[in-house]
Parts: C-alpha cells; sequence; structure tokens
C-alpha cells in the first residue's frame, strides 16, 4: 500500500466514526435534551485531556511546547483550535434545530470555501479532476440527503447560520495546521486544539448539572461514543490523512461521512433507501476512486 492510499483509508475511516456520532448526538437531543453547549464541552475537554495524557505518557514531545515555537506555530494553533470549535459547536447547534442529516449536508459546503481560498488567497487552480470531485461529490451529498427535493430542508434561519459557521471553520482546520503538523504530531496538535476549544465554551454552560447522571444505558454509549469513537479517534486519523493528502482532497473524501450516517439508519434504525439514495451513494463513492488513482 503506497502513502497517498494510506492517507486516503484514514480520511475514509474517519468521516465514517463522524458520520455515526451526528446520529448518536441527534438521539441525545430528541430523547433527552441535552444542551449542545454541555455536549461539545464535555467532549473536547474529556477528548482534549485523552490526548493530551497520550502525549505525556509517551513523553517525546514537550509538553507545552507548542507556546514555545515560535509566533507562526502558535497562530496557527489558535487558528486551529477555533476552527475545531466552530466546526464541531456549529454542527451540533445544526443537528439540534433539525436534524443529522440536513446539518451534514449542508456543512459540506467546505470544499467550496477551501476553492475559493485556492483562487482568491493563493492564487491557484485546483486540479480539474480536484473540480470534478466537488461537483460530484456535492451533488451526491445533496442526493442522499434529500432525495432531491430541496423542499424537504426546512431549515430555520438559526440552523442555517450554524451549518455556515461549522462549513467554514472546518475549512479554516483542514487549512491553517500546514506548519503546525509538520513541527507537531497529530495527537499533540489535537489534544491541545480540542482541549482549548472545551475550555472556551465552560463559562456559558454548567459542567456538572445536565441532567446525564440519570441518562439510561442507551444515551451513555450514545455520549460515549461521541466522546472516544466520535472524536479521538477519527481526530487522529484525520489529521494523519490530511497531512498525507493535503486540505482539497481531505475535503472531499470527508464527503463519505453522510454516506455512513445513512448506511448507519438503514441498519440500525430502518430506514429504506430510495432511487436518489443509491445515485448519490456513486456520486461519493465514485469521488473516493478518482482521488484513489494515481495520475498518469
Amino acid at each position: 500500500m503506497n502513502t497517498n492510499t494510506a492517507g486516503i483509508l484514514l480520511l475514509i475511516f474517519s468521516t465514517a466514526m463522524w458520520g455515526v456520532s451526528g446520529v448518536c448526538g441527534q438521539y441525545l437531543f430528541e430523547n433527552f435534551h441535552t444542551d449542545p453547549t454541555w455536549l461539545i464541552m464535555v467532549r473536547q475537554v474529556i477528548a482534549g485531556t485523552l490526548f493530551l495524557g497520550l502525549i505525556a505518557i509517551r513523553g517525546k514531545e514537550p509538553f507545552f511546547g507548542v507556546w514555545r515555537s515560535g509566533r507562526v506555530i502558535v497562530r496557527e494553533m489558535i487558528l486551529f483550535s477555533l476552527g475545531l470549535l466552530g466546526g464541531q459547536y456549529g454542527f451540533y447547534m445544526a443537528i439540534s434545530l433539525s436534524n443529522a442529516p440536513t446539518a451534514t449536508v449542508l456543512i459540506y459546503t467546505e470544499p467550496v470555501y477551501i476553492l475559493l481560498y485556492q483562487l482568491l488567497i493563493l492564487r491557484s487552480r485546483p486540479e480539474g479532476r480536484e473540480l470534478l470531485g466537488i461537483v460530484l461529490a456535492l451533488t451526491g451529498v445533496f442526493l442522499v440527503c434529500t432525495h432531491g427535493n430541496p423542499d424537504t430542508m426546512v431549515l430555520s434561519p438559526e440552523a442555517l447560520f450554524w451549518t455556515m459557521v461549522s462549513a467554514v471553520s472546518m475549512a479554516l482546520y483542514s487549512i491553517c495546521p500546514k506548519h503546525l503538523l509538520q513541527a507537531w504530531s497529530s495527537p499533540y496538535v489535537s489534544g491541545w486544539g480540542q482541549i482549548l476549544a472545551g475550555l472556551v465554551l465552560v463559562p456559558f454552560c454548567s459542567p456538572f448539572d445536565s441532567g446525564a447522571s440519570a441518562w439510561p444505558p442507551s444515551a451513555l454509549g450514545a455520549m460515549s461514543y461521541i466522546i472516544v469513537l466520535g472524536t479521538v479517534v477519527p481526530f487522529l486519523t484525520y489529521l494523519m490523512g490530511l497531512k498525507i493528502v493535503g486540505p482539497v482532497k481531505a475535503a472531499l473524501i470527508s464527503c463519505c461521512e453522510p454516506l455512513c450516517s445513512i448506511l448507519f439508519a438503514v441498519l440500525f434504525l430502518g430506514t429504506r433507501l430510495v432511487f436518489p439514495d443509491y445515485i448519490g451513494m456513486a456520486c461519493i463513492i465514485v469521488t473516493v476512486l478518482m482521488l484513489s488513482i494515481r495520475k498518469v
């Protein structure tokens, strides 16, 4: 297996884990009226603590070293943390105001913002294959989540706002950590980013007054999944894959996330697929295959 293929597989795995975590979040919001701010705060702080605990055990990187790495690295660390916070907070806020599929399809306008960044800031044009991939991926996401009927996506202005915040923030943390990831490992960057993003939210919610003590095992399981398999594992693998394949391909491959959400709903919630679902899935799979093929 070559390096590029390994990066693509890491990204596919991470987006699959994220896809299921969105459904778990919707389950908590609908059945237990969980506060999204509390959920994101707990999720980020615990995940960041786990990452930094791993760093401390390994002892291969100075614990506070990133903050002594110079202005460029510190700036990228702060931007990465803000992008992480906006991406996750906006996503779960949008889910709480609508539903997981609708929020997911709208945050995948992210590649458009990365494309605009390349055109306007870097003054460079993406490859024709990447442009086609953006069109196919966004078409697939739209078909899977709406069945081709935009009228089924009835959003409040608040939900639309938070999806856009999430999309722009995801583009930010895909683009900004170029030098950061060259200087520090993915677990190290993830740990500091997660814990900073979580601590920002502490003043806006009560960490110990959430009602979680009365949750049944299913709710505790959903929350545990969100923290470990929906945060720690996929962020680690996503950053590893991002470092290999770059931000545009990473954003395109991440469009597998809504596909995984739909499959999870079919397998565990009995959701039926119709023809537009299959067309949308085909578009997403073709995108991944296109990015996997080496240039001639």
